[in-house]
């Protein structure tokens, strides 16, 4: 007779007979409960039965298995590879360092098996797995083999399967007991350096972890140097988790170049539950040092590397240096690649960390890291506004390239240095030969990552390229792509190949002297010398806006959207021409000169004002094929918006609209301090996948991106706090009382049994939608939602990879087991909301 079991993999074990059986066991604590460590040295494995990339859903069947049998595997048992062969599971022992080679489960997972006398948490160290799931249960992995810490997890009396998905290298595995039932990590600490002079705490961040089955409030970390204290409250930990938390520092005003030691105690009340100590090191501000700052993606706290600009004694006091973004390579982190740089007297090095060391590839919340170092590097420097550039090395020069296409007009030049331009050139991107209305649209979905649907964006900047000719890592030819199509219509672009020079030949490689003299050489025209702007977006929720043209929304999310616009102050003309835009702003303020009763009267006689636009005054518009005439705006911008009849002036949008601020697609949902909310209010096993798949986000978001993300049960979710946060609601309308306190009359609806796409009802409990939406009552704020209409469809987004750079979702889809065994084919439908976030006004696809 089978055991019963429940459909969220809590675990019962198959009864396993003969020696095959016994290969499974990797370790027993053989009935001593304290058992302080477990090495895992034997596995079943199994390879070639997934089958990856960057791709929204990696075919894997052996997660399709285990949605109607969660039990453990057998000896010799069979799946389907996803080349259509099959293949065994079979008994695999580790080498003699404790590893199971990466050949040998290559596109497949390896089964181990642990046995213990009771109910225990325990602390899983592993590397090489890009995921693990115990007891059915998801936890995040270490496909880089960063060694970030062991994650707790929680064993059961009797045996436990850990079930391992294999990421870079050989997978490694253990188990040992926690130092104590909460704790501080000794690693992934951000910290800053202490400079002299700080009145302010200065931001940090340490790893706690929470081995305990329960949930811990009231927490406080009381951080301690050179005589100064400062106690910070901390968030709420989920049960058996671990989390990065931002702390503050009070370091002395005065530094005299020694370390400093700052002592951590991590307390509840008076209670002091664990203790930590590390060197803080010391720098000069006009030294090469390290700054951190708090994150409005999700309140974490990031650093960035600096080499300050060194004082020159010809320059001229009034005149401010600039600013250069360096954008640091796969591996490197923003401290270090700031360091391959000598100072400059005309600008700061500033060096952010694309949120990890492998991070996002500069992409989604890398970009987003990139942007707000610079916003904060800006108002700490105040670096000239006419002299940032950009240039970053390998994945950097990656970033270089994508950051200079969105953003034309916040750059001088940029300098892109052993750089690939998108993921379809170099990183293994989902492509289609003949794609499917389906494909299309996901396709759709990844726009942002292609660089050259941007490419006449650089018009409005220096390049300079940068490349050996024997670069094995990434090749040449990327780089002469590129040349090829600047030289189709740049006027200011340089070019120079190292012969013989490979990936990395040292610091000249990034600090090459000159792309920096062409830098020096670049400066951005003043506001009011801007009078011809040709800029394109694929979406105006990461890039609207260049100069004083902005694309407020477009006709079909996420389809390139240009504008070309040219403004003749002399003639009171303003002329442009559209594709896809839906709705338009143009701020004519750089050419403003106020309406006076003499105005009119001098303005042929003065020079001036013969180059300015008066206030008040009639204004032509040629835009598409259309002429206005308009009365010139009080606020000097002018808006408009294409319906039907073409173009017509315009109020504001409304809030509830799509815009700048909010507009998809899904993965924008995780941002603006997201919290994640867990449903309560379903069966035992929908409230237990909501609970494990809030916290295994939270996590990988942590592993991937330095993240911290707050976790809170729906019953505990107070919507009139913080209203403008975008929320992440986990499982369904009826599973989740958050739901209809964070949306109202939402086109998309999904509950138990059953998903509602407007009009279209589809009945089942296995279904699985993700989508994003306006929150309730918020003009800038997102509700993403991630679950099911029952536990299976629930299972189904467990391992969506939407974390991971070049991977792409519409605004909204549903799917069922069928993404499995055939990918994006097997999506039921999916599609982009319209612009005022109707389905009606969309686009959609069902198959």
């Amino acid at each position: 007779m089978r055991p019963s079991r429940s459909p969220h993999g809590l675990l019962r074990l198959r009864a396993l007979a003969g020696a095959a059986g016994c290969l499974a066991v990797a370790a027993q604590a053989q009935g001593k409960s304290q058992t302080t460590e477990i090495e895992i040295r034997e596995v079943l494995a199994i390879k070639g039965v997934t089958r990856g990339g960057r791709t929204p859903f990696q075919l894997d069947a052996v997660a399709l298995a285990r949605l109607e049998d969660p039990l453990p595997p057998a000896a010799g048992a069979e799946l389907p590879t996803a080349d259509g062969d099959t293949a065994r599971w079979t008994a695999l022992a580790a080498n003699d360092s404790g590893e199971f080679s990466r050949d040998a489960l290559r596109g497949g997972f390896a089964s181990a098996t642990v046995t213990v006398a009771e109910d225990r948490v325990m602390l899983l160290e592993a590397t090489g797995h890009r995921h693990v799931t115990v007891n059915g249960v998801p936890r995040t992995g270490d496909a880089y083999r960063l060694g970030l810490g062991a994650a707790p997890v929680q064993l059961r009396a009797g045996p436990n399967e850990l079930l391992f998905k294999p990421g870079r290298g050989n997978l490694a595995a253990r188990l040992v007991a926690p130092p104590a039932p909460i704790f501080l990590e000794d690693r992934d600490r951000t910290m800053p350096d202490a400079l002299g002079g700080h009145r302010e705490p200065l931001p940090a961040a340490v790893v706690v972890t929470n081995a305990t089955t329960a949930w811990q409030h009231g927490l406080a970390i009381t951080a301690e140097v050179g005589g100064m204290r400062h106690t910070t409250a901390l968030p709420a930990l989920a049960p058996v988790s671990r989390r990065k938390v931002a702390i503050a520092i009070r370091v002395p005003e005065r530094i005299d170049g020694a370390d400093l030691e700052l002592a951590l105690t991590l307390r509840r009340g008076e209670k002091n539950l664990h203790a930590s100590t590390l060197r803080l090191r010391a720098r000069q501000p006009d030294a090469h040092h390290i700054r951190t700052f708090v994150s409005e993606i999700d309140g974490s706290v990031q650093h960035f590397g600096v080499t300050p600009a060194v004082a020159d004694p010809d320059r001229d006091p009034a005149v401010r240096p600039g600013l250069v973004l360096s954008l640091h390579g796969a591996g490197v982190n923003g401290g270090n690649q700031a360091g391959h740089y000598r100072p400059k007297t005309w600008a700061h090095i500033v060096s952010p960390t694309n949120r990890r060391a492998f991070g996002f590839d500069w992409e989604d919340w890398g970009r987003l890291d990139a942007l707000e170092t610079l916003d904060v590097a800006t108002r700490l420097y105040r670096p000239n506004p006419l002299r940032l550039y950009l240039t970053g090395h390998s994945m950097g020069g990656h970033g270089t390239w994508n950051l200079g296409a969105h953003f034309p007009d916040r750059f001088a030049a940029i300098g892109p240095s052993a750089g690939w331009r998108d993921f379809w050139s170099y990183g293994g991107a989902v492509t289609w030969d003949e794609p499917t209305p389906m494909q299309e649209l996901f396709a759709r979905a990844a726009n942002a990552s292609r660089t050259l649907l941007l490419r006449d964006n650089y018009r409005h900047t220096g390049v300079y390229v940068l490349h050996g000719d024997a670069d094995r890592n990434v090749p040449v030819s990327q780089a002469r792509f590129m040349r090829a199509q600047l030289a189709e219509f740049h006027s200011n672009f340089a070019y120079y190949e190292r012969a013989g020079a490979g990936h990395w030949w040292g610091d000249q490689c990034m600090d090459w002297p000159p792309m920096f003299e062409f830098f020096a050489n670049n400066v951005r025209a003043p506001a009011d010398q801007q009078r011809r702007i040709q800029f394109a977006t694929v979406n105006p929720g990461i890039s609207a806006q260049c100069e004083w043209v902005t694309i407020e929304a477009q006709q079909r999310s996420l389809e390139c959207s240009t504008v070309t616009a040219n403004v003749d102050p002399a003639k009171t003309e303003v002329s442009a021409s559209t594709t896809n835009v839906a709705r338009l702003s143009l701020d004519l303020t750089p050419f403003a000169a106020p309406a006076t009763a003499s105005s009119r009267e001098t303005e042929a006689k003065d020079k001036a004002l013969a180059t300015k636009l008066v206030l008040g005054s009639p204004l032509t518009l040629h835009i598409d094929d259309q002429r206005l005439e308009v009365a010139w705006p009080k606020d000097a911008k002018l808006r408009l918006r294409r319906n039907d009849d073409g173009w017509q002036p315009a109020t504001p949008a409304p809030p509830q609209w799509k815009s700048p601020r909010r507009a998809g697609p899904f993965k924008d949902a995780f941002r603006h301090r997201m919290v994640f909310v867990v449903g309560t209010r379903g069966t035992p096993d929908e409230n237990h996948w909501a609970l494990a798949k809030a916290r295994y986000d939270a996590e990988t978001f942590w592993y991937r991106g330095n993240g911290s993300v707050d976790l809170v049960l729906d019953r505990e979710f107070d919507p009139a706090a913080d209203p403008d946060r975008n929320v992440i609601l986990y499982g369904n309308a009826t599973t989740n009382a958050a739901w209809e306190q964070v949306l109202v009359d939402a086109p998309i609806e999904m509950r138990a049994g059953l998903l509602r796409v407007g009009e279209r009802k589809l009945k089942a409990d296995d279904l699985a939608g993700l989508f994003v939406l306006p929150r309730r009552g918020s003009d800038v704020a997102s509700v993403g939602v991630i679950g099911g209409t029952g536990p299976r469809g629930m299972r189904l987004t467990d391992q969506l990879p939407y974390f991971v750079s070049g991977v792409a979702y519409p605004d909204w889809l549903v799917f069922g087991r069928e993404v499995l065994a055939h990918g994006v084919d097997g999506v039921r439908g999916a599609g982009f909301f319209g612009p005022d976030w109707s389905l009606g006004n969309g686009q959609a696809c069902w198959q």
